[in-house]
């Protein structure tokens, strides 16, 4: 596996041998690993901005939820969440999406 971005809370890993074709990453928090796309990834982020919206479920009475439900090919996701997590989530999205971005515009313009 290959750090692709990491911080206090959570780390993306780039990994070859995935259980499922598109999910070529592996999204470590804690000691839980779970396989993502670029896809999910993407997903992900529109879940934590969205974060702070009331949430309708009887959980939570309309006041913000304080977890995050997605699911991939491979598994269903929940996570619970304060604000901090939540910080930290999103600067681990953003900072791979930064890397991922990053790698393919060097490599599109790489000079031989």
């Amino acid at each position: 596996m290959e750090l692709i971005y990491r911080n206090d809370y959570a780390a993306v890993y780039r990994v070859q041998n995935s259980p499922h074709e598109d999910c070529d990453m592996q999204l470590v928090v804690d000691t839980v690993g779970l396989f993502v796309s670029r896809g999910d990834l993407e997903h992900l982020m529109g879940i934590v901005q969205r974060s702070d919206e009331p949430c309708t479920c009887a959980d939570c009475g309309g006041n913000a939820c304080n977890k995050i439900w997605c699911s991939n090919p491979l598994i269903d996701i929940c996570l619970k969440v304060d604000k901090t997590i939540l910080a930290l989530l999103e600067d681990v999205i953003k900072g791979t999406q930064f890397t991922l971005d990053l790698d393919a515009t060097l490599a599109k313009y790489r000079l031989n």
